[in-house]
């Protein structure tokens, strides 16, 4: 039996063996390339983990304690932060430790340095309900409020170490101080001057970071957000208010009457003086048009002397004499004159 060479059966069963061949050997390239990058991943990613562990970040809205085997050695705090270096000196402990006023990248020991990041955003105090008694001895219930950041974070993880604690230490803190500044105020102070509570509020606000300073932090604000008045001082404070309110009334009047009184006399006293002003002006227009026409009757009635006797003659007859006139006088008087016809 002779088989031919040249059988498409057998030339398409060559190719198909090509191809397989050729297929196998492109997967295998693929695999090779494919094992090759996730190496070069795994190089990558533990390159990049080795890195992190010598270099740490500290945000703009963040402070950091730097530690070396548990001792302080720095904290980082904000560029505009002026009381670290002041709070360090409040704990022997903190006395010497590097004070860093930037943010950013950082170097770091691995397995030696730690880092230890809190927020330096501000952080809200609310009190509970709280009782008071006015130099006047109304009593009120109030609710205070305060806004305060971690100045240094050294003093402050190993003093407080959270929010939770640092708001209870402010709690047992500033009822007493700030309880202290209002009972000094009236009620009227209390709850109408408002410059008379904000000025003691400000003291109480001096008083308490002198004593929150060793804790690391500092409060920016303080204020008496909700007051509330007992039942039994209702009635009283009611109408203490309405008195107070009537005075202001009262004075608001009579500081209206006074104005309206001093207005109507300032006026009248400007219409009587340009009254005045303008009587003296028309009487000295009125004078000298009089002397300008007695200048113009003058220059003119110089020229012919005897036009103007005769005209002033007549202007005297016609203011003395009507058709009732009688007059008795000599026939030669020189009044007459111009009736002789001479």
């Amino acid at each position: 039996m002779q088989f031919n060479n040249q059988n498409p059966n057998g030339q398409n069963f060559n190719d198909f063996q090509e191809k397989t061949r050729q297929r196998a050997e492109d997967i295998a390239k693929n695999a090779k390339k494919a094992a090759k990058r996730g190496i070069a991943a795994l190089i990558i990613l533990f390159v990049l983990i080795g890195a992190s562990s010598f270099f740490y970040i500290v945000a703009e809205d963040e402070v950091a304690t730097v530690k070396q085997l548990g001792e302080t050695k720095k904290v980082i705090v904000d560029v505009d932060n002026d009381t670290a270096a002041s709070q360090s000196q409040l704990d022997p402990k903190f006395a010497n430790i590097e004070i860093v006023r930037d943010k950013g990248l950082f170097f770091k020991i691995p397995f030696i340095t730690t880092v230890e990041k809190d927020t330096s955003k501000l952080i809200t105090y609310i009190s509970n309900s709280a009782q008071i008694n006015t130099k006047d001895k109304i009593k009120y219930q109030i609710s205070m409020f305060a806004q305060w950041e971690i100045s240094h974070p050294g003093l402050y993880r190993s003093s407080l170490g959270n929010v939770q604690r640092a708001n209870a230490n402010i709690d047992e803190v500033a009822y007493a101080v700030v309880i202290e500044k209002i009972n000094g105020l009236t009620s009227r102070e209390f709850l109408t001057d408002k410059e008379a509570l904000y000025t003691a509020l400000d003291g109480a606000l001096v008083e308490l970071n002198e004593k929150m300073a060793p804790k690391g932090i500092v409060l920016k604000d303080i204020e008496v957000y909700r007051t509330i008045l007992p039942d039994s001082n209702i009635e009283s404070t009611y109408k203490k208010m309405v008195a107070e309110r009537g005075a202001i009334a009262q004075k608001k009047r009579s500081e209206g009457q006074e104005l309206y009184q001093n207005t109507v006399a300032d006026t009248d006293r400007k219409v009587a003086e340009t009254i005045a002003e303008s009587i003296e002006t028309s009487e000295k227009i009125i004078g000298e048009a009089d002397a300008s026409a007695l200048e113009i009757y003058a220059e003119a009635f110089s020229k012919d002397p005897e036009f103007y006797e005769y005209w002033r003659t007549l202007k005297s007859y016609e203011k003395t004499i009507n058709s009732d006139t009688v007059i008795y006088m000599d026939k030669n008087n020189d009044y007459l004159k111009y009736f002789r016809g001479n």
